[in-house]
């Protein structure tokens, strides 16, 4: 380690001696940059201690090199972005190589070192959960698909949570799984209303203290009005604490398609991992694909619970090099370990991409865009029709995880709950369980699950680009709260989280709104920035409908910034219902959940005695 903080760096010419750049893959993470004056600048490496002064240029120039590339690469992306280089490569390879020669730079390489370390664990049964609303039509092609697995005894319980709101479904689904159940050797548990009940109720005569975090979390009563996403993935948690989980929805086939587009090896924090193919018919899609020799559960349940070392050396055939992180985030690629627990598996798309806009094709990967813009049916058909491969290329590891159709979750560790109601829960399990969990991994298969939905779904190119907000917005300062070197312990993390949300419930109408703004504004920004960006490549690839659809973007997310937010635009919000009556229902609701947070290690151990009580007494089975 270095303790000359007398040395200094900024932009310079070197001689031709010092011109060449080493090939190596660096890039600037994990470090504390410290302000002295206007003139310095204090760099401090935290995984090493070296510490470097850089002129407050080359530090502003730093920010940028956030992914692993190599000095050259970095250079000339400095000399296109720093006006102060004006073109002069040369000056800052010199600075690169400084810095990496006082020990700032992160290397590609030792990272790859340390993730070669195999790591191995013994991984609980998994629990498999079908979670259904009002949709037996779908039910029913789910468990015609579910006959066909051959594997279905690897499974140590199977299970349909009902969600449904019209008892008519309710008791179609039921006699669906009773249906199913009379002619399978392998039964399913159907947790419909007085199962539910009966899991609540006891629940509560185990935790009378716990009684309203409870509710809060699973009373179906509580949230009549409201459409329960989040409350259904809780029911599963709360059956299956201990357990691997693997969540269901309603309208897939149990299929495992693989990619169309294929990419060798593994990626670590990879940037466009995942790209999207168009279709013009079903026909056309499921011909051109290509069927995998394993069922998607058993392909969720291969690496699921695994440690990443090993299970990053088996995927990617070999020793995982330096090289294969190249253009990977280095922030991201840095915190993770042999050991990381993979928490989360994730699965691609073919058909309906799942998605609550029409959208979201002209926000992927440059590979992706080119395709949609050189799509036959036209950009506006190709996104309408809603038949699409969307996946990863190559097994990935990243740390925020999102929901896909099928969705393994490791419950043998503390997984915090989803937020019971609301579109975007997906997105505030994920910051949570990086913020309790933040040395776990997630790992997204680069192979999907054929989703085609039975209900109708209608979705329009016209329809507005720049959203109004939703619950996701909240996982952003979440997620970026989580520190996997604080040495907290997962309870601990726990706790802080909901201390967090009971500050946020008393704060002030204004400061809400303010908070909502910012937060509004920053997901506006990186949007409009990614627009312009995509405005160039439509020049580039002369689609004029790609460039329209584009520039009514940027029209619409500049107005929206510039015009004063209001959380009422938030999708599923009453039409009729005031800021203030907004703001006092997100602070009851903030505060109930911040309740249930701090009361939910204590009802996970009651529910992993209370749900296999109501397993064993077989009357969740119908027959």
């Amino acid at each position: 380690m270095t303790d000359d903080t007398g040395s200094s760096i900024s932009f310079y010419t070197p001689g031709a001696d010092d011109i060449e750049a080493s090939e190596a893959l660096v890039a600037f993470s994990d470090c504390e940059m410290i302000e002295i004056n206007a003139q310095m600048v204090m760099v401090i490496n935290r995984q090493n201690g070296n510490q470097l002064i850089i002129s407050p240029q080359v530090a502003e120039g730093l920010k940028t090199c956030i992914d692993f590339k190599t000095i050259t690469e970095h250079a000339q992306h400095l000399v296109k972005t720093r006006p102060e280089l004006a073109g002069q490569e040369s000056m800052a390879v010199g600075a690169l190589e400084q810095l990496d020669t006082a020990g700032i730079l992160l290397h590609a390489s030792d990272i790859s070192e340390r993730l070669a370390q195999e790591s191995s664990r013994n991984l609980p049964p998994t629990r498999v959960f079908v979670t259904t609303c009002d949709r037996p039509g779908a039910l029913e092609r789910l468990l015609q698909s579910l006959r066909q697995v051959k594997q279905l005894a690897q499974h140590d319980n199977l299970f349909v949570v009902d969600d449904s709101r019209d008892s008519d479904n309710r008791d179609a689904n039921r006699e669906l799984v009773g249906s199913f159940n009379r002619t399978s050797a392998r039964e399913i548990h159907y947790i419909g209303p007085s199962e539910q009940k009966a899991l609540l109720e006891g629940l509560i005569v185990r935790l009378p203290q716990c009684e309203r975090d409870i509710r809060f979390l699973l009373d179906a009563q509580v949230w009549q009005d409201f459409a329960t996403y989040g409350r259904a993935r809780n029911l599963c948690l709360m059956f299956s604490v201990g357990y691997r989980t693997l969540m269901l929805d309603d309208d897939v086939l149990l299929e495992s398609i693989l990619s169309p587009i294929v990419e060798r090896g593994v990626s670590v924090g990879g940037k466009a991992a995942r790209q999207a193919g168009f279709f013009e018919s079903k026909d056309e899609m499921f011909s051109a694909v290509k069927r995998a020799d394993f069922d998607p559960l058993s392909g969720h349940a291969r690496f699921l619970g695994s440690h990443l070392g090993s299970a990053l050396m088996e995927l990617n055939e070999g020793r995982f090099a330096a090289e294969q992180l190249q253009n990977c985030n280095a922030s991201i690629a840095s915190v993770f370990e042999p050991d990381s627990p993979i928490l989360v598996t994730q699965n691609g798309t073919l058909g309906d991409p799942g998605t609550g806009s029409v959208h979201w094709g002209i926000t992927l990967d440059d590979a992706s865009l080119r395709r949609l813009a050189q799509e036959p049916q036209g950009v506006r058909a190709a996104l309408e029709n809603r038949l699409a491969w969307l996946g990863c290329t190559r097994a990935n590891f990243f740390k925020l995880s999102v929901i896909s159709q099928i969705t393994g979750l490791d419950n043998s560790y503390l997984l915090p709950p989803y937020f019971p109601v609301f579109r975007g829960e997906d997105m505030l399990f994920g910051a949570m369980l990086l913020s309790v969990q933040p040395n776990g991994a997630v790992l997204e298969y680069p192979w999907g699950v054929p989703h085609l939905p039975v209900d109708e779904r209608s979705f329009s190119v016209d329809d507005a680009i720049a959203t109004g907000g939703h619950l996701g917005l909240i996982s952003q300062n979440i997620a970026s709260s989580a520190d996997p070197q604080s040495g907290a312990t997962p309870e601990q993390n726990l706790s802080r989280l909901a201390l967090e949300l009971e500050r946020i419930s008393v704060r002030s109408d204004e400061r809400l709104r303010l908070d909502f703004r910012a937060s509004l504004a920053r997901n506006h920004a990186a949007s409009l920035g990614l627009f312009a960006d995509r405005c160039f490549m439509a020049e580039e690839l002369k689609s004029p409908e790609l460039q329209e659809l584009l520039d009514r973007g940027l029209k619409e997310y500049n107005q929206a910034i510039a015009s004063p937010s209001t959380p009422l635009g938030i999708d599923g919000v009453p039409e009729d219902m005031t800021e203030a009556e907004f703001f006092s229902q997100f602070r009851e609701m903030a505060h109930g959940f911040a309740g249930a947070l701090a009361s939910w290690n204590e009802v996970r151990g009651a529910a992993a005695e209370v749900s296999q009580n109501l397993i064993e007494s077989r009357e969740m089975i119908p027959l």
